[in-house]
């Protein structure tokens, strides 16, 4: 096919995309004049999409923050005695972590622990 002739899929996406184009556009104008005709039912309705907006993005970003550290808590192991992160391939399990409390005590150094578990990325 040549650059100047369209296949009927190329087509109907474009003639989608205009009428999705044209149906938003639509919209916007009725808004702007609904809200031109009704300003003070606006003003309240907009301070309250504001506030709840806010509110709604505040508790979205404090649950984005703890899942994070979560993430981060699950994936990286601290050696106190290097100063050192350790980047795990997967989160240890219960059993993992008691036995690596006996050989810490026993001695062992964290990271030769966890490479002998082959639990280091």
């Amino acid at each position: 096919m040549s650059e100047k002739q369209v296949s009927f899929e190329d087509f109907r996406k474009e003639q989608k995309k205009r009428e999705r184009k044209e149906k938003l556009c639509n919209g916007v104008k009725k808004c702007t004049d609904w809200i031109q005709n009704n300003k003070e039912i606006a003003i309240g309705i907009g301070t309250f999409a504001v506030g709840a907006g806010g509110s709604m993005i505040k508790g979205l970003a404090k649950r984005q923050k703890v899942k994070e550290e979560k993430q981060l808590k699950n994936n990286y192991c601290y050696d106190r005695s290097l100063g050192h992160y350790w980047k795990l391939r997967r989160e240890l399990t219960n059993e993992e972590w008691i036995a690596i409390d006996k050989r810490k005590r026993n001695g062992e150094r964290l990271g030769d622990i966890l490479a002998e578990l082959k639990v280091l990325k």
